[in-house]
Order: C-alpha cells, then sequence, then structure tokens
C-alpha cells in the first residue's frame, strides 16, 4: 500500500537536511518501505509546544509498505529523538506523479492544508462540506457579524 508521512524533526537535534534524511532513510530501511519521495519542506513555528520545543522542521514522505509495518514505523519515530511528531497516512489514490507533484509543492497554508493536516479530529472535509450544506455563515466575517447582531439585541441592565 502506499503512504504518506508527514515528520516534524527537532531543529535542535537534526541541524541539517541530511540528517534529517538519514533519520528517515533508517526508519524506512527497518519498515522495509520503498520510498517514491522525500520533501524537506520547511522550519516553522509550531502552534503549540511539543516535548519543550516551539520549532519543528517538516518532511514530507511517501512510500509504499507492507500495512503489517506502519504500527512498528510509527512506534520507531515516537522513540526517535530527533522526531518530535509523525502522521501517517493511506495514499493509495495517489499516482505517483501525484505524490511528487505535492511533495515539491511547499505547503500554502489554505484551509485544504489545514484540513489535510488537522490531527485533532472531527473537521475532516466531510463534516466541513456538511456544515456548509446545513446554511452555516461562510467566513469569518459573516460569523463576527452575526454574533455581534446577536449581542445587540440583549437589553441593558436596569440600575
Amino acid at each position: 500500500m502506499k503512504y504518506e508521512g508527514m515528520f516534524l524533526f527537532d531543529p535542535a537535534v537534526t541541524t541539517d537536511w541530511e540528517a534529517v534524511q538519514a533519520e528517515l532513510e533508517r526508519l524506512m530501511k527497518r519498515a522495509e518501505a520503498r520510498v517514491i519521495v522525500m520533501q524537506r519542506w520547511d522550519e516553522r513555528r509550531l502552534a503549540y509546544e511539543i516535548r519543550g520545543r516551539k520549532r519543528a522542521i517538516y518532511a514530507l514522505t511517501y512510500f509504499e509498505a507492507d500495512p503489517s509495518k506502519i504500527a512498528p514505523l510509527e512506534r520507531d519515530a515516537q522513540i526517535s529523538e530527533a522526531i518530535l511528531r509523525c502522521l501517517v497516512l493511506k495514499a493509495d489514490h495517489l499516482t505517483e506523479e501525484e505524490m511528487k507533484e505535492l511533495a515539491a509543492r511547499p505547503p500554502d497554508h489554505s484551509a485544504a492544508d489545514a484540513e489535510r493536516y488537522d490531527t485533532r479530529g472531527g473537521g475532516g472535509r466531510e463534516s466541513g462540506s456538511k456544515k456548509r450544506r446545513e446554511g452555516a455563515p461562510e467566513t469569518v466575517e459573516a460569523e463576527a457579524s452575526a454574533e455581534a447582531e446577536s449581542v445587540a439585541e440583549v437589553p441593558a441592565p436596569e440600575e
């Protein structure tokens, strides 16, 4: 099966791309995976601290592996001192050309990218489109104006 793996590396441990590549290759070799593409994205500020770190190096990989090797791969990533976090998703719906194209394109912080790598749960594509179909406001501005109108309707307390 084909998989997509997003790995967040500790910049204090792995200072250069060669060290990140070596660690990813070690993990993939242990999982007997065939790497299709491995790409460095960015070093970015994290939304919240992970293991006391505020920044991480993002690395995206697409690979083929036996499904029984994914759990050990994730365990090895958790044990690694260099890796802060990882997320492995099935990617059978993508061709190898699409994988190479996606890996070469840096994240644009669009709603699609945020939704794709949202690990909090409950915010997937299906639930988002369902909210839009149910008539929820489509923009933040619409939500803010709706909230302001509801606040304006509350009577002031009498003294």
